[in-house]
């Protein structure tokens, strides 16, 4: 399958053209903006910020929520997410590739490069033993 994806650089740079680019628009035409804002009555300038505020908010939102928020947690060797509490590869991450964790019984495992990460707070359970018998002949 032939993948098409964008450089890391790409969605950054896009992210700060559009933070940048309604004042840039607002200080090039900004006589032809003061005589038509002039005109305007108070309410319909309301009118105009609410939607300029709105889409502002929503687009600081998506940056936050997009932001991974990893902390390192030290005894288990794992990154951890503060928000969703999700584990995350650290062999995995130092490649740049970030992997959620499968949640096993002892610790978690990483389904990318299958490396375990122990957790230092659960209980080693041991497997049954098989008892040995031997077969007596007569």
């Amino acid at each position: 399958m032939n993948e098409h994806r964008f450089p890391k650089w790409v969605w950054p740079s896009l992210l700060g053209l559009l933070g940048i680019s309604p004042p840039a628009i607002a200080l090039w035409f900004q006589s032809n903006l003061e005589q038509y804002l002039a005109t305007q009555t108070p309410l319909q300038l309301i009118r105009l910020l609410i939607p300029l505020l709105g889409i502002s908010t929503l687009l600081l939102a998506w940056c936050i929520y997009q932001h991974p928020w990893l902390c390192w947690d030290e005894p288990t060797g794992t990154w951890l997410n503060r928000l969703s509490k999700l584990r995350y590869c650290a062999k995995c991450k130092a490649a740049k590739i970030v992997t959620p964790l499968k949640n096993e019984v002892t610790g978690w495992r990483c389904m990318n490069c299958q490396h375990f990460f122990h957790d230092p707070s659960r209980a080693d359970i041991e497997s049954p033993k098989k008892k040995v018998v031997k077969n007596e002949r007569i």
